[in-house]
């Protein structure tokens, strides 16, 4: 809830899931058969919480499918530049920064205090690790993972469903379902 911005019109009720645990204080609400009941009553958004980028996928779309709309949520300590677009479901963390004209697909997790710049393109379900920093021009594809701490040199092009390792620093482009480690970056045997 510390990126939860203060608006009221964005009140969460609460969540759903498979069993009821402590998701930081909220109410329990009901397995994902709820999601139909809640529509029924008035609920028309929702906001899916899930680390994995295919698991957040597959549960965004079944909200969607259902009617939900999907809410971005920007932290108040987050910096997005007016001419940045963020897609639907996302979040912009703690401290995050996302540059001018950067495009942020749908579903994306920047995470607290990653770095975003000018010109960047992230692909739907990305997720952006803590203390990333992306420099500018960057692609970053759909449904990859790029590591807590990991850096990237302007004009990289990182395919989809990739995963940067932790601390890496990329300075080649990356492709498609590839995963990188290390400083400069190299490509773990497949």
């Amino acid at each position: 809830m510390d990126a939860w911005p203060s608006d009221p019109d964005l009140t969460p009720l609460g969540y759903v899931g498979p069993e009821a645990t402590d998701v930081l204080g909220l109410s329990y609400l009901g397995d994902d058969a709820k999601l139909s009941e809640l529509l029924a009553q008035g609920v028309s958004r929702a906001f899916v919480a899930l680390g994995s980028n295919d698991v957040r996928r597959l549960v965004a779309n079944g909200c969607q499918e259902l009617g939900l709309g999907l809410v971005t949520i920007v932290s108040p300590t987050a910096q997005v530049a007016p001419t940045a677009t963020l897609g639907e479901g996302t979040i912009v963390m703690r401290g995050a920064i996302v540059g001018a004209n950067a495009r942020v697909g749908r579903g994306v997790i920047v995470n607290t205090g990653a770095t975003v710049d000018h010109d960047c393109v992230i692909g739907d379900f990305a997720h952006i690790a803590p203390g990333v920093n992306i420099a500018g021009t960057v692609t970053v594809g759909e449904g990859t993972l790029v590591g807590i701490g990991a850096s990237i040199i302007p004009n990289i092009q990182i395919g989809e469903r990739a995963v940067v390792g932790a601390g890496a620093v990329v300075v080649r482009d990356v492709a498609a379902g590839a995963t990188v480690v290390s400083a400069p970056a190299k490509e773990l045997e497949r």
